[in-house]
């Protein structure tokens, strides 16, 4: 493991694929950085924690592992790292691996742009030696009781059947509130402290979500936000990741087991961020130009309403900013 300071000299990063002319253009064209390469998916956490790394970007599909399971692994052990998952395939299910299993910073498909992934890996780079990571999600019983009785669970639904369902898993353990639109989950943000939302990508009416879910989470990306959909398709998921830094992703019919347990996370990430504002930087977002047009279609009144939001964050001495 190098030694002195980790937060000093050339960024280092870490590249894992099993095609070995991959690694040498990606070598080439992070030379100037601190780079090290495998084409032994098992090798990759053990080097991840030998070099201290600072990024780690790794291939999908893979003959021996998949990438999502190899991130996943590192995120264990060196979580100090960020986390980019590089594939030709947008497979849903590797997509869903993705959020769920790997929690990656963003996912980037092949053929990447030498500038936009050059770009990115620096970023990442920064954020991992600025903001600390967030170890586990995992609350201690006080703390849990504790966050439970003053975080709230936000559910943008307006399927009458699936609130029922979610009604009765979720309202004998957490405080939730439901919305049907737009404006009254902005109401709920405003009046409330709100931790986790879960939210459908889109109304039975048609109605895109995905915008305001997005712009949530550009503004406030402490909020933990867990999708619960029947809609899901690979590039949704991708925009949701690099976008949106969506928690969770679920597919319909909700389970109990994994509802459950995602919610309770997701409150763990959000109280975590609560007691260290500095590790928000690592879930932050910055819009696509698609985006940022699209979101010109919502009301100004909406994006300044979720612009004006409170943090509810505490600062240095337990002081909220």
């Amino acid at each position: 493991m190098p030694q002195g300071d980790p937060n000093q000299g050339t960024l280092r990063v870490l590249f894992i694929d099993d095609e070995a002319r991959i690694l040498r253009a990606l070598k080439a064209l992070f030379r100037d950085l601190e780079v090290y390469t495998t084409t032994e998916p098992a090798q990759a956490p053990a080097l991840a924690v030998q070099h201290n790394v600072d990024v780690v970007v790794c291939d999908q599909r893979m003959p021996d592992k998949l990438g999502v399971d190899v991130l996943r692994e590192i995120r264990e052990r060196h979580p100090r790292a960020m986390r980019v998952l590089l594939t030709g395939y947008s497979d849903l299910k590797a997509v869903l691996g993705s959020v769920n299993e790997g929690e990656v910073y963003r996912f980037v498909n092949k053929p990447w742009v030498n500038s936009d992934l050059r770009a990115l890996v620096l970023e990442a780079g920064e954020i991992s030696r600025e903001a600390p990571a967030v170890a586990t999600d995992q609350l201690s019983p006080n703390e849990q009781s504790v966050a439970r009785s003053q975080v709230g669970v936000l559910v943008i639904e307006d399927d009458t059947t699936v609130q029922q369902r979610l009604r009765e898993i979720l309202q004998p353990h957490y405080q939730v509130r439901f919305a049907n639109t737009a404006e009254r989950a902005m109401q709920v943000l405003e009046q409330h402290e709100t931790g986790v939302v879960i939210s459908e990508t889109a109304t039975n009416h048609g109605a895109d979500l995905t915008l305001m879910l997005k712009a949530l989470k550009q503004y406030h990306p402490h909020i933990a936000t867990v999708v619960i959909t029947e809609r899901a398709n690979a590039q949704t998921v991708i925009e949701l990741i690099n976008e949106g830094q969506v928690y969770r992703m679920l597919i319909k019919p909700v389970r109990m087991g994994s509802c459950r347990l995602s919610i309770d996370s997701a409150l763990g990430r959000y109280w975590k961020l609560k007691q260290s504002p500095k590790a928000v930087r690592r879930y932050g977002v910055t819009p696509s130009a698609q985006t940022l047009i699209a979101q010109n279609k919502l009301p100004n009144s909406l994006l300044n309403r979720i612009r004006s939001l409170p943090a509810r964050l505490f600062g240095v001495g337990g002081v909220r900013i």
